[in-house]
């Protein structure tokens, strides 16, 4: 019984040892991210289930970037999505991001450059989704 006794002890600080040594890797290792701001368009279908997001953050990864930086992505599912279509992104009425769909069904960018005219976003604005002209989501800006 002393033996079972001693195993658990040493099965139980073996465990949290490793959970420890994990987190000061972490901390050691790990990239901050220091964000500025982040907003988010969710994009929903009829019945209310997302079919896809637009997010645009201001934000510096510690010891590898020297300022802020812009970053979108896309990632949408919608069967208007062929092949090698265009798909284009606004807020409002000015353009922000433009790609093309490299499968069938879907489309995901990350970290994609936005276009010069990008201005900054707000909550409320309004984030359009068009897929060669023809606009297939349109949903409103918040914080994330």
């Amino acid at each position: 019984m002393e033996t079972l006794f001693e195993i658990a002890k040493y099965l139980v600080i073996g465990f949290f040892g490793l959970i420890g040594l994990l987190i000061v890797i972490a901390v050691i290792f790990g990239k901050r991210v220091y964000k500025q701001w982040e907003y988010e368009a969710d994009f929903k279908d009829a019945s209310g289930r997302e079919f896809g997001e637009f997010e645009v953050e201001l934000s510096r990864i510690d010891k590898e970037e020297v300022d802020d930086t812009l970053k979108a992505k896309l990632k949408m599912r919608h069967e208007a999505l062929v092949l090698n279509a265009s798909v284009d992104v606004f807020i409002d009425q000015t353009k922000v991001l433009e790609t093309t769909v490299e499968k069938a069904g879907r489309v995901f960018t990350r970290d994609t450059p936005l276009l010069p005219s990008f201005d900054g976003v707000s909550a409320g604005q309004t984030c359009r989704v068009l897929v060669d002209g023809v606009e297939i989501a349109s949903a409103e800006f918040h914080k994330d």
